[in-house]
């Protein structure tokens, strides 16, 4: 472990880290896909540009090591 630690736009230390497993899915929530950004003419990315699996998990420990505790891996249900 480090003592390195990863800190928000407001200066405070990230405890909590959600990583989501694709840009697009159908619950449309406020905080992940806010209708004033993700609107009908939204590009969203292709599917060989999502993080894989690996990358996945090589992120989540990266940011262990920076401090971060609580992982939330979140996504919905694709169109």
């Amino acid at each position: 472990m480090t003592n390195q630690e990863v800190h928000d736009r407001l200066s405070r230390p990230l405890r909590d880290l959600r990583i989501s497993i694709m840009d697009r899915c159908n619950f449309r929530c406020s905080y992940c896909m806010p209708k004033e950004v993700f609107g009908k003419d939204y590009v969203f990315m292709k599917e060989d540009e999502l993080l894989s699996f690996e990358e996945i998990i090589r992120t989540a420990d990266q940011f262990a090591q920076l401090g971060v505790n609580k992982l939330r891996i979140t996504g919905g249900e694709r169109y």
